[in-house]
């Protein structure tokens, strides 16, 4: 087999493998609310800006621990930065510990974390999901 069959054969591969995570995360259900954590997750570690735009709403917000919004411009500079900083950082999936929530056209994944809670609010519209709001909470001390 010559360079060019190999060639191909990657090409092909990697189409119906970004083909199957589109599809995914196109899926108005759960599946799809995932796949778009998850993306979102890859995103933000590569500092996808391109990915990023498409995904949070340009009305976007974040609201911090410390009460403080940061707009969809912030989140996407916050990635290059974090991507430019830290290299082949790891990705982690959507935590077992998170759960979603739909409600028709809307959907709302909770994330329970040792020292916050945070809570993501996304839209379905067009084909896929796209995240409107993020609220980040200090959890209480159990001790």
């Amino acid at each position: 087999m010559n360079r060019n069959h190999v060639a191909v054969g990657l090409a092909v591969a990697c189409m119906a493998l970004s083909s199957a995570v589109n599809a995914t995360e196109q899926d108005p259900g759960e599946a799809g609310v995932r796949a778009a954590e998850n993306a979102w997750s890859r995103a933000f570690i590569t500092g996808d800006a391109r990915f990023l735009d498409g995904l949070l709403d340009p009305a976007y917000v974040s609201v911090g621990t410390n009460g403080s919004p940061r707009p969809k411009a912030d989140i996407i500079a916050a990635a290059k930065r974090f991507a430019e900083q830290h290299p082949g950082a790891p990705v982690q999936p959507l935590p077992p510990t998170s759960t979603i929530s739909i409600k028709g056209s809307s959907a709302v994944v909770t994330h329970h974390g040792e020292k916050e809670t945070s809570v993501d609010v996304f839209y379905y519209s067009d084909g896929s999901w796209h995240a409107w709001y993020s609220q980040h909470t200090t959890r209480a001390s159990t001790s």
